[in-house]
């Protein structure tokens, strides 16, 4: 599963704050302002930065979860950077 979204004006704070939230939630958090890998509570997925967009895949997730919730919880993420 793959989407996009708005990469955030100050893209640094942006990721700090994506970060530290999931850190928060007991999931892991790993990458730089082009790249990076993230998970928690069975999702895994990446991010790569591409100009003004960010191109989130997520890897695994477990089967009972819908593909449009875990999709509106990382784009809540960063609506809350």
């Amino acid at each position: 599963m793959t989407f996009t979204i708005n990469k955030p004006k100050d893209i640094n704070v942006a990721l700090a704050k994506v970060s530290k939230t999931i850190k928060n939630g007991g999931g892991s958090f790993s990458g730089n302002n082009n790249s990076g890998n993230f998970g928690g509570n069975g999702v895994e997925g990446n991010y790569k930065v591409c100009g003004d967009r960010i191109i989130i895949t997520i890897t695994e997730k477990p089967f009972f979860y819908p593909a449009s919730a875990v999709e509106n919880r990382i784009r809540e993420y960063f609506r809350s950077a």
